[in-house]
């Protein structure tokens, strides 16, 4: 209880949590559309990146509690930018480039909102935000690829384990990612004397 009373471990843990839940409900999601016809893959991609993503949205939205219609903007922009990163990322690099490139994208879409609610608040340095977000989030892609490709070779095939696999993924790049920024939003989100129910305007 005392380790989510500080705010740089609620960042981290609902990064490594969010994207977890992201990253597996996708693996999941897409398999079990793969049935080896485009239409069965079409619908696994572009119904399950959005909705993966959004997963990832509501977590850290409970975290750090944004306004509502801020939620929303966030949420529209990370389904349609993140879900075009990932095509962009498996159209010239192949897989694992596809998730790498869809994370940081989120990450860094991420950053830009936690810039706009700072910058609203008057806040000194938010640009930071951006930066640490942009570079925690890529370190973090770099990391959960690293760790996927040592380990998938080890675990069985199967769609609860590619949603293993992905989990796995979406954790360490969420904890990477949630050290980094968290690092740097911690010390400017919580600043303000401001209620929890006003935390962005």
């Amino acid at each position: 209880m005392e380790l989510l009373r500080n705010p740089q471990a609620r960042i981290l843990l609902g990064s490594a949590l969010g994207l977890a839940g992201a990253e597996g409900f996708f693996g999941v999601f897409s398999d079990l559309f793969d049935n080896g016809t485009q239409i069965g893959d079409a619908v696994g991609h572009v119904v399950g990146l959005p909705l993966s993503f959004a997963i990832f949205v509501a977590v850290m939205a409970a975290v750090l509690r944004p306004a509502r219609r801020r939620v929303i903007t966030w949420l529209a922009t990370t389904a349609v930018l993140g879900t075009i990163a990932y095509f962009a990322g498996f159209a010239v690099l192949g897989p694992p480039a596809d998730f790498a490139l869809s994370i940081i994208v989120v990450g860094v879409i991420f950053g830009f909102v936690q810039r706009s609610v700072l910058r609203r608040r008057g806040a000194a340095g938010a640009w930071r935000c951006v930066a640490s977000a942009a570079a925690g989030y890529t370190l973090g892609a770099v990391a959960g690829v690293s760790v996927v490709i040592v380990i998938a070779p080890h675990l069985p095939g199967g769609t609860l384990f590619y949603g293993l696999v992905t989990a796995i993924l979406g954790a360490v790049a969420g904890a990477v990612g949630g050290a980094v920024n968290g690092h740097t939003l911690s010390r400017l989100w919580w600043t303000q004397a401001l209620a929890d129910s006003a935390l962005a305007r």
